[in-house]
């Protein structure tokens, strides 16, 4: 996978950016707070529809778009990809209303078409790495969740859309459940139920596969972690595990020879949860159990890494976690992903700064770095990429 050039409109602090990317990669050098993690944050865009940096969209809307040709305000990003079989044309423009409060619109483009985000997403792969990524051990399981969620629709555009159908539902059977609380509608009512079960039945549609392929990918996961971990810590194995909110048997789906079968079991796991929980969920106006609820946490040599490791040793389980998932995107697509490192070599000691190196190296991939240090290429693995100052 290769990105052949980059363009920003209007993106963050740029007017307006062409960049021709080198097949090597492309070191991004330059002072503070000039725009080097935006063109990261631009591919990243353009591979997942979202700002790696949990950014809104409005943010990513330069201060002042517009008021030249007294238009709305607006940011567009371009870029030209060639993958092993084919090259295309990504395009993502993003339209916000009058008072710049809010976003208007959201277009997806593939090759000059318009196309939805979970036709765009899957064309271009990356693996994005930031020094705030320690916060992924010990911050909130939104996080954990969140990014999880891009890495499957990177490879699998059909779990993006059922992420985008399970949240819908939620919203839908959350309201219906907060009414019936305010109300003090009886779990046993047939009318309530009939209604419920409506909701119940799409969530369960979509809440399964969610549950089954999360469950999955961190079965691969935590098996590249394992396999990495010996190469960056020794004795220590870094690793990953679903806690699942579900009463559904995680060996069981993770043992499945097919997606199509755990999913299957998922689906009924859910199905019980919530029959089960009815009762409580009509008291208290909120849907208990689903994808929703669940986390994902990082072990290390089998005990939590949020509790028992050092900070370096979290960081470490997240170089570790980073590494696996260029692994598994490798196998699963066979084409290695775009590294996109924003100024964390400097987070790395030497070794471990040559280890990633040589993993990007390792997958033929293409690296996109960033660094406030001008002499960072000098390091022998970076002197054959290209040079951007911002």
């Amino acid at each position: 996978m290769l990105l052949k050039s980059l363009k920003l409109t209007q993106f963050r602090c740029y007017a307006e950016v062409r960049i021709d990317v080198p097949d090597l990669g492309l070191r991004i050098v330059g002072d503070n707070a000039t725009g080097k993690s935006s063109l990261l944050e631009a591919v990243g865009l353009l591979a997942t529809t979202r700002s790696f940096r949990n950014a809104q969209d409005r943010d990513l809307v330069r201060w002042g778009s517009g008021e030249e040709f007294a238009v709305a305000p607006f940011a567009r990003v371009e870029a030209t990809i060639d993958g092993r079989e084919s090259q295309h044309r990504l395009g993502i423009a993003i339209q916000l209303a009058e008072d710049a409060e809010s976003v208007a619109s959201k277009r997806f483009e593939l090759d000059g078409q318009v196309t939805s985000a979970h036709k765009l997403v899957g064309h271009l792969t990356t693996v994005a790495f930031t020094p705030e990524d320690v916060q992924l051990v010990i911050g909130a399981p939104a996080d954990r969740r969140r990014s999880l969620d891009i890495l499957i629709s990177q490879i699998d555009r059909t779990y993006m859309r059922r992420l985008t159908r399970y949240s819908q539902v939620l919203r839908q059977r959350n309201s219906l459940l907060k009414s019936f609380a305010r109300d003090r509608v009886m779990s046993t009512a047939t009318p309530a139920v009939t209604q419920i079960s409506f909701w119940d039945e799409q969530l369960v549609a979509e809440g399964g596969y969610l549950i089954a392929l999360r469950a999955r990918m961190i079965d691969r996961l935590d098996r590249a972690m394992h396999q990495r971990s010996g190469e960056i810590a020794g004795d220590v194995r870094f690793g990953l595990r679903y806690a699942s909110r579900t009463n559904v048997h995680l060996p069981t789906l993770t043992g499945e020879t097919n997606d199509h079968d755990a999913v299957a079991r998922a689906n009924q796991a859910l199905h019980e949860d919530l029959e089960r929980l009815r009762g409580d969920e009509f008291r208290r106006g909120v849907t208990l159990t689903g994808p929703h609820r669940d986390d994902v946490e990082f072990e290390i040599s089998g005990r939590s890494l949020a509790r028992f490791g050092s900070r370096g040793q979290q960081r470490l389980g997240v170089l570790a976690l980073k590494l696996a998932e260029a692994d598994v995107i490798a196998d699963r697509t066979g084409d290695g992903p775009v590294f996109l490192l924003d100024d964390v070599l400097s987070e790395l000691d030497n070794s471990h700064r040559a280890l990633l190196l040589d993993a990007v190296r390792t997958h033929e991939s293409q690296l996109l770095l960033t660094s406030a240090d001008p002499d960072l290429g000098h390091h022998s693995a970076l002197s054959d990429l290209g040079r951007f100052a911002t």
